[in-house]
């Protein structure tokens, strides 16, 4: 009575030969044996001859050797093994080293199909490439918005599976090489830097503004007072950098009647109008008067044209003008200006990295051009005296460089041939240099990483740097690979250590949690505003601040990954801690370790907002997605699709049924009810918060139910939720605090599954049973250390399985 081949087998392979089939022709006589005993004694009763329940079949062990496709049936038989819920409670169970024992010798015998494990040959992602570029190039200009989406596969998008290449692709990865390497040239020959000043109550529009009262603006005190995030932007245009470079801003701002509050303000650099994204600096708190305004100053890359946008970023918004019990919060700006370009070299330094810094290579103009606010401007080109031999030069110097390792020169020579025959053709130096370092940068020896069937230490160099940094190795690995040291576990785990200290681990930070813990998908849906008035953008970065330095923390200081599931602090804002009910945090800007209550709900990331934000639809909860999350992203577990035809469970806002009573019927079906049974467990359990992540113990609905009495809220007071459940392996719990507590009574198999998410990161490719041995290798060799992040991950690069093909 194999209840899980009947919930996951049933779904992937019905139609498929007899998965448990695949292992006979490997499985020692001894284990033979013994594995159909086992599975004489628990599972043939339901799963043998042609009635076999979900058309699985166990009761023949004499088939061929597992293939590719064999291996996700295992891992369900070895899932439902190891959690007990084979077979179901009400039936006689094996004991824990009869279960044990049967889940390693199919662990064993699958570990031996190594060659059926994927190869990790995969290209660069466009964060990736767009990082290589940058630190190749010495550019900071934006690429990845050229290239498409890429495929996630096991959660994560630097999966070789995931990472195809069409012709398509390719000539987006053509077009951004030529952005590329225009951002690499300085055409115009900077000004020297000025100091541009505005006071903002002296701009024609933001006067207009306030004399319109559009948007709610007043002046105060001779600044311009804004009180929401919207239209009107404050007008700074004489601020405007007027030609391209990295410059010194500063804004001056204070609070206007704040209250009990901290205002804040984001701000961001880009275009005034238009579409195109603008580049975010950050979340800033509001201080001063205004006779001594704050002072905000940040250097940062603009061009020429574009703006500072300061906005306010208020909570609670709902004070209006109506309002009577108190004043009206706003930011007060006085003044801004910007500093530059300090940017001063000319040819630009990427320019000379590229080309070299050598007499016979000039800037010369080549036609004068107009811009508004510079008259006789010329635009500059590159030449060179001798283009033929710098020509070569350029490609040979890059060459090594953009592919990460030693080459010979029946690899350099296309690139070069390429770039000789331009010039031959009457193409200008510049042009030639163009099609070869576009050429290097559209190789498939650049955008591919593990290109090799053999893992070689430039290899090894490589899949550390695009672990860790999200781009290429820095000059030492690239030495150590020269002298083939990265085959030194020892040495690698040295380096993880070094990698992990550099500030470029925060891509690391970002990218994996974005991935593994679904960060990326924030705004995805927005709450219904009459049903969640309070959801804002300052909780929104407040929600992201959060869990990006809970993260963070525990990398730096190798803490044990089970403080994922629980912890007793987490880092905190004052938006964040309000949402929370947490008293005594002040200040939006920075996040700090908060201590929590020992009878705090709050602690590990199944209690973040940010988690329980994505988890949900935007306006309601369902079990079943939170539950699908929980097992699939923290526990490791594969769910298998819903069957064909059933209708998903959407949630009732109007307050006329519980999500609860809607489900009891959905898994009435009898092909829906074996699933549910794992999964809504934890859906269940996390129904106590709401899809913003506030606790909760009823539903807010827009129909039926009593009504609130405070002012503006537009919702009613609906069912009350109930967390109860049951495990599928008979444990119950009544709350989320207990479903917690069960999840840690396996600390194992949580940090065996959150190891094997930083393995496929890692490794960029799938993860399967057979590399089960080497994930548990891992774990326990980081055991001694408490199971901590950073110990995991210097296990995971001094393995056996991170020199794999």
């Amino acid at each position: 009575m194999l209840v899980l081949l009947t919930v996951g087998l049933a779904v992937g392979v019905a139609n498929a030969a007899p998965p448990v089939n695949a292992l006979a022709t490997q499985i020692s006589s001894t284990s033979e044996t013994q594995l159909a005993a086992f599975f004489e004694r628990h599972c043939v009763e339901c799963h043998s001859g042609s009635e076999a329940e979900a058309g699985i079949r166990i009761d023949d062990l004499t088939a061929s050797s597992p293939t590719p496709t064999d291996l996700p049936a295992w891992s369900r038989v070895v899932d439902a093994i190891e959690h007990g819920e084979m077979p179901p409670p009400d039936s006689p169970r094996p004991d824990s080293a009869e279960s044990s024992a049967a889940v390693q010798q199919i662990i064993d015998q699958l570990a031996r199909f190594s060659s059926e494990k994927p190869r990790s040959l995969r290209r660069l992602n466009r964060r990736e490439y767009e990082n290589t570029i940058h630190d190749l190039l010495g550019i900071d200009v934006p690429l990845m918005d050229l290239l498409p989406e890429d495929q996630s596969v096991q959660g994560f998008d630097n999966v070789a599976d995931g990472l195809s290449i069409s012709s398509v692709l390719l000539e987006r990865y053509l077009q951004a090489a030529d952005v590329a390497f225009d951002a690499v040239i300085r055409r115009i020959k900077p000004l020297p830097a000025e100091t541009r000043h505005v006071q903002l109550m002296q701009v024609r529009e933001n006067i207009e503004s306030v004399k319109k009262k559009k948007g709610g603006t007043i002046e105060v005190e001779n600044s311009f007072v804004k009180f929401t995030p919207g239209w009107p932007p404050a007008r700074l245009d004489a601020v405007h950098p007027i030609e391209d470079g990295v410059y010194r801003c500063r804004v001056a701002v204070w609070p206007h009647d704040p209250g009990d509050r901290t205002l804040s303000v984001a701000i961001y650099t880009g275009s005034l109008f238009g579409p195109e994204t603008r580049k975010f600096i950050g979340i800033f708190d509001v201080t001063g008067t205004p006779q001594t305004p704050r002072v905000i100053e940040f250097t940062t890359a603009m061009d020429e044209g574009h703006s500072i946008h300061i906005v306010p970023r208020i909570w609670p918004e709902h004070v209006t003008w109506r309002d009577k019990h108190e004043s009206r919060p706003g930011v007060g700006i006085a003044w801004a200006e910007t500093h530059g370009p300090l940017d001063q070299s000319f040819p630009s330094e990427a320019q000379k990295q590229l080309f070299g810094n050598l007499d016979s290579i000039t800037m010369v103009p080549e036609q004068s051009i107009y811009m508004r606010h510079r008259k006789g401007v010329q635009r500059h080109v590159v030449e060179s005296s001798q283009p033929a031999d710098d020509a070569e030069r350029i490609i040979r110097n890059l060459v090594p460089r953009a592919f990460r390792r030693r080459v010979d020169e029946s690899e350099i020579e296309p690139f070069v041939r390429l770039t000789l025959d331009r010039l031959q053709s009457g193409r200008t130096f510049e042009q030639a240099v163009r099609a070869g370092v576009t050429a290097v940068l559209c190789s498939p020896q650049f955008l591919l990483v593990n290109r090799d069937p053999q893992v070689d230490s430039y290899t090894i160099a490589s899949r550390m740097s695009y672990f860790l940094w999200s781009t290429m190795p820095d000059e030492r690995l690239l030495e150590l690979a020269a002298s083939d040291k990265l085959r030194d576990p020892k040495i690698r785990m040295a380096e993880a250590e070094r990698m992990m200290r550099d500030p470029k681990i925060e891509r690391f930070v970002e990218n994996f949690t974005g991935q593994w813990l679904d960060l990326r998908d924030i705004d995805f849906t927005t709450p219904d505003g009459k049903l969640y008035p309070e959801y804002d953008p300052l909780l929104i970065e407040a929600m992201l601040g959060e869990t990006r330095h809970f993260f963070a923390h525990i990398l730096r200081e190798d803490l044990s990954v089970a403080n994922f599931i629980d912890s007793d602090f987490t880092f905190l804002n004052e938006r964040i801690a309000k949402h929370y009910g947490i008293p005594g945090i002040r200040g939006n800007e920075t996040f700090q370790r908060v201590e929590l209550p020992a009878a705090s709900v709050r602690g590990g990331v199944l209690t973040h907002a940010s988690v329980l934000k994505v988890t949900a639809n935007g306006t309601t909860t369902s079990p079943v997605l939170r539950g699908n999350w929980v097992l699939t992203n923290l526990l490791g577990r594969t769910v298998p699709p819903p069957p064909p035809g059933v209708a998903a469970v959407e949630p009732d806002i109007r307050g006329a049924t519980t999500i609860r009573e809607q489900l009891s019927k959905h898994v009435s079906i009898g092909s829906c009810a074996s699933c549910h049974k794992r999964i809504d467990p934890a859906g269940f359990a996390l129904e106590h918060f709401d899809p913003i992540g506030g606790e909760r113990t009823w539903y807010r609905s827009l129909g039926e139910g009593e009504k609130i009495p405070e002012k503006r809220i537009s919702y009613r007071k609906g069912p009350t939720v109930e967390t109860a459940s049951q495990f599928a392996d008979g444990r119950s719990f009544d709350d989320f605090q207990q479903f917690r507590e069960c999840l840690l009574q396996d600390k194992t198999s949580i940090t065996r599954a959150i190891t094997s998410k930083l393995c496929v990161y890692a490794l960029g490719r799938r993860i399967t049973l057979s590399d089960r041995r080497a994930i548990d290798s891992i774990v326990n060799q980081a055991s001694p250390r408490g199971h901590g992040l950073r110990s995991l991950i210097q296990g995971i690069v001094a393995s056996d399985l991170f020199l794999q093909p």
